[in-house]
């Protein structure tokens, strides 16, 4: 996905992380700035930039009621695009439980104090994270 090993993806991944999470009033007017964070970072092809800038207009066309539908319909009612991972990896086994506290204490010990607005296996969370 990135085209070399850049010096920073700090940029990159906070704004992959930003238009995977619930799209809330705040993201629209972020999405200009996204874009033009990721053209300066360069750690993306050109043409994924491109299709990151597409996305972002076609967000904005939508507006945020229409987005949030989007955005359920299609990450929260089924487990095929789940955006926990460990639903991916444990689905609703036991070992579930266990790996969501050992991931959570990973993000502690690495100094992240954890929201728990979200689980901490939830894609946008392990970006911020990375």
């Amino acid at each position: 996905m990135f085209k070399t090993t850049p010096p920073s993806l700090r940029y990159t991944l906070r704004v992959l992380a930003r238009l995977l999470a619930y799209p809330d009033a705040q993201l629209f007017g972020e999405l200009t700035p996204m874009v033009d964070a990721l053209r300066m970072e360069q750690a993306l092809p050109r043409a994924r930039i491109d299709e990151i800038e597409q996305l972002c207009s076609h967000l904005a066309t939508l507006g945020e009621w229409e987005a949030q539908a989007r955005y359920v319909d299609l990450f929260d009612r089924g487990h095929k695009t789940s955006l926990h991972l460990f639903e991916h990896v444990h689905g609703d086994s036991r070992e579930r439980g266990p790996a969501l506290v050992d991931l959570q204490q990973t993000y502690e010990k690495a100094g992240l104090m954890f929201d728990a607005n979200e689980l901490p296996d939830h894609l946008p969370v392990v970006l911020e994270f990375a």
